[in-house]
Parts: C-alpha cells; structure tokens; sequence
C-alpha cells in the first residue's frame, strides 16, 4: 500500500482543530478600510518542522510606504506550530518598538492567533491593528521561515 505524503505542520489534535474552526468562523472576511498614511506593517511567521518539533519565527518590517527597514529570523528550539505562530507575533511587536515605528498593523496567516489578539493594545505603540492574511500574501515571512527549517 503506498504512503500517503505527510501534510505540513503534522495533524492538528481535536482541541486545536476546534480553536482554528471557531478562529475561521470569527475571522473577519470584509475587505479592510486603507490603513492610514504613515502606519508601518510588519509581516509574521512560525512554523515547526512536525508538530511539535524544531521550530522558528520571522518578522519583516515595512515603513509606512512599504519599504522594508529590517527583518528577522530566530530558531525557537522545540515548539509547536500554534508556539512558533504566536512567538512570532511577539517579535514582530519587539521589531516595531526597535525602530520606534508607530502606528503599527501586525499581519500573520494564523488565524487563531490573530483572532486571539483583535482588539489588544500594546502600551509601546498608539495603535496597533492585528490583520490574517492568507499565505499566498505572507510569502515573506514564509519563505524566511522555511528556509531556517528545512533550508528552501
């Protein structure tokens, strides 16, 4: 009988599988206002290679006009892929508060995680918006990340 390719990120466990639906449904589908003039986005990342397993976080800033100012890679050690994905979040926050960047708009490609956050503040910044985007719109972050694990 042949095997079945594994899937990225290995399987879900019921209670993680539950959050993301729930996360899924709440996740706010309708197209986003502009953000103002001047907000600087930063894009993040997590992953582990198995769940859990090795893992690691990216961060890249982007000024207001959408050019990157830095970006950031970290091996986490061992980490499940919800950890790295909300580590993540936390050094994307640390990246802005470097470069004293302010407003700031947060976007991952976790859901739960995004949802998770919506509506917190951060007392370093003004105003922070967090946004899930897919992950076809992530591939900078996603490519950083999959290059620290499997070396793409």
């Amino acid at each position: 009988m042949p095997r079945r390719p594994r899937r990225k990120g290995g399987t879900l466990k019921d209670g993680e599988r539950r959050q993301l639906a729930y996360a899924s449904r709440r996740a706010d589908t309708t197209p986003q206002p502009p953000r103002p003039t001047g907000t600087a986005i930063v894009l993040c990342d997590g992953g582990s290679r198995g769940n859990p397993g090795p893992a690691a976080i990216a961060a890249v800033l982007l000024d207001g006009e959408g050019d990157e100012l830095e970006r950031r890679v970290e091996r986490i050690g061992h980490a499940s892929a919800a950890d790295a994905e909300y580590r993540a979040l936390a050094l994307a926050l640390e990246l802005a508060a470097a470069h004293g960047a302010d407003p700031i708009e947060v976007r991952s490609d976790s859901q739960l995680a995004v949802a998770a956050l919506d509506g917190t503040g951060d007392e370093r910044f003004s105003d922070v918006r967090w946004r899930w985007h897919p992950r076809a719109e992530n591939e900078l972050a996603d490519a950083l990340v999959r290059a620290e694990l499997w070396g793409e």
